[in-house]
């Protein structure tokens, strides 16, 4: 999916390079019938350049003395196009190709010039993140990252009756935020485990999990997003459905084993079958087994607390995720009736 998408992009920037020196080639072909001299100027510059590179490669002429001789005839031949553009109302820069990006000019590298070799452009980097925002399925909040997280949104005060937990819940989620952000700096690393986020409904945890998506996007990792229930559906299309159905999509099936970053939503909402359980466990070992050279990371959320949870999965399934996740528990008050 990555590769595709760095095809896309190339290929948009292509386009958008093309067309601005498309529509250059044809303001000049307008401008040069009607100003005959601007072509002349333009030919006369070639020119220059060749004789005097065909000088310095035959030895007939210094180097220096060449250069600066060319300088100053080129210099020369742009302020005579200069004057003959501003004098019939033209901006001194009308011929030149108009970049969407000035930038690179639509390339989406800068060269650097300094020898530390080429980066991407912001215009790249931002294609990048809205191609991955639109395949992650994700049309959750979080979408500044990080700093849209407000922890003032928790109570700063102790009740472990109401809230399960000892701390305050506020404690307890500027915690959990420093290890997420820690989550996402060392994401690569084989040896950092997944997430579990339990704890009751509008405690956080789908923002949670759109912030740590949003942050990865922006270091160019790609990101799929499914509720528990829509994700079940989807496998099961691919294993019923496929074989029959020419119009099926594998790659569905296929970007759910191999995106960089897996969040299921709200598990344990899809109904209950022993062939779910199957298809979870298969996904979590291959994820699992596969997150090292490239990562493939996985964030599960659910309203189930940790003693329901064992007790309503698979010991297997169960089994992995206590080896394989780092466990987080959110508390607090419902934040989608605080903010109404």
């Amino acid at each position: 999916m990555s590769y595709s998408i760095h095809q896309m992009i190339k290929n948009e920037l292509d386009i958008k390079r093309r067309k601005a020196m498309d529509e250059a080639e044809a303001k000049k072909a307008d401008l040069y019938q009607r100003f005959p001299r601007l072509g002349e100027i333009e030919d006369e510059i070639h020119s220059a350049g060749f004789r005097y590179n065909k000088a310095i490669l035959m030895g007939t002429v210094p180097a220096g003395s060449a250069v600066d001789e060319l300088s100053d005839t080129i210099e020369e031949l742009r302020k005579e196009r200069e004057h003959i553009l501003s004098s019939n109302g033209y901006p001194a820069d009308y011929l030149k190709p108009e970049f969407e990006c000035s930038k690179c000019s639509d390339t989406g590298i800068i060269s650097s010039s300094s020898g530390e070799g080429d980066t991407l452009c912001i215009c790249y980097r931002q294609l990048l993140l809205d191609h991955l925002y639109n395949n992650s399925n994700l049309c959750i909040s979080g979408n500044e990252g990080f700093a849209s997280f407000n922890t003032d949104l928790y109570p700063d005060e102790p009740d472990e009756k109401r809230y399960g937990i000892k701390k305050s819940p506020r404690r307890q989620i500027i915690g959990i935020l420093e290890d997420c952000r820690q989550f996402t700096e060392n994401f690569s690393d084989p040896e950092v485990k997944n997430l579990l986020f339990c704890g009751p409904t509008g405690t956080g945890k789908t923002f949670m999990a759109g912030c740590i998506a949003m942050e990865l996007m922006k270091a160019g990792h790609t990101v799929l997003y499914f509720t528990a229930p829509a994700l079940f559906n989807t496998i099961y299309e691919y294993r019923y459905k496929s074989g029959n159905n020419d119009e099926w999509d594998p790659s569905a099936y296929r970007n759910i084993l191999e995106t960089e970053l897996l969040i299921i939503d709200d598990l344990g909402t899809e109904a209950p079958t022993a062939t779910r359980y199957s298809e979870l466990l298969s996904i979590l070992d291959s994820r699992i087994s596969n997150d090292t050279h490239r990562p493939r990371k996985t964030i599960i959320s659910t309203n189930i607390d940790l003693r329901s949870l064992f007790e309503y999965y698979d010991e297997r399934i169960v089994s992995r995720i206590t080896g394989g996740f780092d466990i987080y528990r959110f508390a607090g008050d419902d934040i989608r009736s605080i903010l109404r």
